[in-house]
């Protein structure tokens, strides 16, 4: 409601994309509550389509790496912001238009719910092959080796608590 809110009144520069349970929690995009990021990308694509070229928000990843390695949990993150996107762009967006106009709240939600329950996985994983990129970002970073060989490079500060590369 709050992105659908700002966009409507021209008021949103930028969001950040994160997730929550117990207040601001910056968790990976997407981990507790997926619908809920796929309801704030269906509000930022309608907002899209509305205003055209008007419309640039900047789009930024918040996350605070407590317990997970902050690059694969940046990565997963990614992963499911596009996914979202994607499932966005598979609104019938003149059917919710018209659902929404006659009020009928039970049909509008599942016109997003199908959107939402639709596997893009296939689409995304094609995508990124056809870009020259990993289909599985995450078990690509580990095969390669980098986060030993960077925490090799940064070994941790005695007494900083971290390993160097977090």
């Amino acid at each position: 409601m709050i992105v659908a809110r700002l966009a409507q009144f021209g008021k949103l520069g930028g969001f950040h994309f994160n997730d929550s349970k117990y207040g601001d929690d910056d968790l990976d995009s997407g981990s507790i509550n997926p619908f809920q990021l796929f309801l704030v990308f269906n509000e930022l694509a309608d907002a899209a389509q509305r205003d055209g070229a008007a419309f640039q928000p900047a789009y930024m990843l918040d996350q605070s790496h407590n317990v997970t390695d902050p690059i694969e949990s940046l990565m997963n993150s990614a992963v499911e912001v596009q996914r979202a996107y994607v499932q966005s762009a598979l609104v019938d967006r003149a059917r919710l238009a018209e659902l929404q106009g006659a009020n009928d709240v039970l049909l509008a939600a599942q016109a997003l719910k199908t959107a939402f329950r639709t596997d893009v996985s296939p689409i995304l994983a094609m995508a990124r092959a056809r870009a020259g990129g990993a289909v599985d970002p995450v078990a690509c970073y580990r095969a390669s080796g980098y986060r030993d060989r960077a925490a090799s490079a940064r070994p941790a500060k005695p007494g900083a608590g971290s390993s160097g590369i977090v």
